[in-house]
């Protein structure tokens, strides 16, 4: 090499290392960021409380009135602001819920005061002011859409839902041990030796469950010690409610809080350029949900493929944040749910007979004529719940109540009910597909999948909203000196791996898709669960691919706790810690250890694992709703529905041929000590 050639290769590297660092710093937050993030994390501490941190008070005094500083200022702020003026405001001790009609307004108009701010010191006095004068339900439902939908904002952290609320995620004996709980008294009693009568303790040596953290958070070459060196971390055993088979599902936070996050998202958009896509997405992760549910039922010798309506109205274990107790279903919701669906199944199958539907503005359609039946779909399958506004939501019942949903049973039956009438319409009207289903010369020889091993994973999940505020001032001055974490068990599973083997006749890319379902069965009577789909290259002849669990699309892992963000915030304000920007975890993501429903005991639970290969279009698309923002439409792999096939019902022979393999798998659940040895 010449010296002119060395020296232009030497640039060229030092031009890359520059590129890496500046990459890396780009990843990094400033002092800018986390003077905003340590505002979001104050502020939100225990929101259902009044707020005592003096500068955010006296900043809170008034909302910016000023129109010149909001981008725009519409109906939904006049309307807000008059109640404001005529002192109609929501109470703050009154449940909220935004499926009631007034409190959905008051919210519309609260989110757009937010939504619409020009600066950021404008939104922060916005929120100071309406933390102290706003409903807290409705203030964080507001926020919470602000922070979702706002791209200059988006890479602040906001504190998962069942840490900022934590009553509904929690049963009624944890939620009020944990609100009667005395710091003050507890310490007392540690240091003269008397013992307490409380089921909260001191963790020692210092730890949070689990340790295996995404990048390390929690690991021993992270830097938690330090962030944590001041802080107490209390655990308060907190009993799984299991009243039923179902409990280690249905009662999970991770589970409850994903209905939530992907509601929120579709809720509120600014722009829907491709509502008929968002609709396509929202319908199948209901399916997907469903789905899933139904498996769980198979693994617990259930009754799975129709779901009855249960009438019963048992004893609730759940409390909202003001202390009511949640009931699981008035009979006026359960009526007027019903008729719902009652008059969506004649439509539909009015649809289907007349081959016509009578839009909204009194317009009769054929449905079998352009994309006429697309106009009926949007009018039968509406999919923002916003839109379900009912006069009786102002009563707390879990059916209702984003946080609790998919905690009541009859929720899975309705929703079983609204996807096969979706299914039923889309099979009578979808025309065919734009593109060829089956890869050309190419076949799935062999499928084989790692053991699946299920087990009960002890974890904390921070309560620590729950404690008194006054615990957290020392001299007027805000601190977090320590933390209650609530033990509970969930249903985890060991990393596994699924290998295809497929023979090509050249090079060609398809995307592989592969579900999860019951061992045997009507194909359109048996759920199937998406467990991944993913792009691959096929090359002449043979190819072996290894799929990791871990990989999985759409699938996100644990995240860090309230306390220890905070913790970790205050440690980078120090010049102690370069905080990244991708410390949390995606909230429209679903647990990843929540794929495989858990495996039999004594005997394996038997299963069927179908994969499914399709030709790649070079269609496609990268979106953002895995942060729950769709503003920029959904990611998919091609011009296929979401859920293809199963976005209506499939004929059998769909499912046989050399693109498709069905191979028999056995779940196993294991104990946690025979796991974790």
């Amino acid at each position: 090499m010449t010296k002119g050639g060395a020296t232009r290769l030497l640039l060229f590297l030092l031009l890359l290392l520059l590129l890496h660092l500046q990459s890396l710093c780009d990843q990094l937050a400033n002092q800018y960021y986390l003077n905003k993030q340590r505002f979001m994390l104050e502020i939100l501490h225990h929101v259902q409380e009044p707020l005592l941190h003096e500068q955010w008070i006296a900043l809170g005094q008034r909302i910016v009135s000023d129109k010149s500083q909001y981008v725009h200022y519409n109906d939904h702020m006049r309307q807000f602001y008059q109640l404001l003026s005529t002192g109609r405001l929501l109470p703050r001790d009154v449940y909220y819920n935004p499926q009631q009609p007034e409190h959905y307004r008051e919210t519309l108009g609260l989110f757009h005061f937010f939504y619409n701010t020009r600066e950021w010191s404008t939104l922060r006095q916005n929120i100071c002011w309406a933390r102290l004068h706003v409903n807290p339900a409705l203030f964080l439902h507001a926020l919470m859409q602000t922070m979702l939908k706002r791209e200059d904002y988006q890479p602040l952290i906001m504190p998962k839902i069942y840490e900022l609320l934590p009553a509904p995620y929690h049963s009624e004996r944890v939620v009020r041990e944990a609100s009667k709980f005395n710091y003050i008294n507890w310490i007392r009693q540690e240091l003269m030796g008397s013992g307490n009568e409380s089921h909260v303790q001191l963790v020692l040596p210092k730890r949070l469950l689990p340790t295996n953290m995404t990048a390390d958070l929690r690991g021993s070459t992270s830097k938690w010690s330090d962030a944590m060196s001041e802080v107490q971390v209390l655990s308060l055993k907190a009993t799984n409610v299991a009243e039923e088979k179902l409990g280690h599902l249905i009662e999970d936070h991770g589970w409850l809080a994903y209905w939530y996050y992907i509601n929120m998202g579709v809720d509120l958009q600014q722009q829907q350029p491709e509502t008929a896509r968002i609709r396509d997405w929202w319908y199948w992760r209901l399916g997907q949900i469903l789905a899933r549910y139904k498996l769980e039922r198979y693994g617990q010798r259930m009754e799975y493929k129709r779901l009855s309506m249960s009438k019963e109205q048992g004893k609730s274990h759940w409390l909202t944040w003001q202390g009511q107790r949640y009931q699981p279903e008035g009979e006026a919701t359960r009526q007027h749910l019903t008729d719902l669906l009652h008059q969506l199944e004649l439509g539909v199958e009015q649809a289907i007979a007349t081959q016509s539907y009578r839009l909204s503005n009194g317009t009769v359609v054929d449905l079998r004529k352009y994309q006429n039946w697309l106009l009926g779909l949007e009018e039968l399958f509406p999919y923002d719940l916003s839109q379900l506004q009912l006069p009786f939501a102002g009563e707390p019942q879990q059916l209702l109540e984003l946080h609790t949903m998919l905690r009541q049973p009859n929720f899975y039956s309705y929703a079983d009910r609204l996807i096969r009438a979706y299914r039923s319409f889309r099979t009578e009207f979808q025309p065919s597909y734009h593109q060829s289903v089956r890869p050309m010369g190419m076949s799935i020889q062999e499928v084989s999948v790692d053991p699946l091993i299920t087990f009960d994973e002890p974890v904390d999940v921070d309560l620590s909203n729950v404690l008194h505020a006054r615990n957290f001032y020392y001299e007027k001055h805000f601190i977090w000196p320590h933390s209650l974490q609530a033990r509970r068990h969930r249903l985890q599973q060991l990393p596994f791996a699924i290998t295809f083997h497929l023979e090509s006749n050249r090079t060609q890319s398809v995307i592989l898709r592969t579900y999860l379902t019951t061992f045997g069965g009507a194909i359109n009577e048996e759920p199937f669960y998406q467990l991944d789909s993913f792009l691959t290259i096929l090359y002449m002849g043979n190819n072996t691919i290894r799929r990791e669990s871990r990989d999985f699309l759409g699938m996100i892992g644990d995240h860090i706790s309230y306390t220890e963000l905070f913790h970790y915030v205050s440690l980078a304000e120090q010049e102690q810690y370069d905080f990244p920007l991708n410390i949390t975890t995606p909230s429209c993501g679903f647990p990843r250890r929540l794929i495989l429903p858990r495996g039999g005991t004594a005997k394996p639970l038997s299963m069927r694992l179908l994969t499914l290969a399709t030709p790649y279009t070079y269609k496609a698309r990268q979106g953002q709703e895995m942060y729950c923002d769709f503003g920029d439409g959904i990611s998919s792999w091609d011009e296929l529905p979401h859920g293809y096939p199963f976005e209506r019902f499939v004929e059998p022979q769909e499912l046989i041929g050399s693109h498709t393999f069905w191979q028999e798998v056995e779940l196993q659940h294991k104990g946690y000590n025979e796991v974790e040895n």
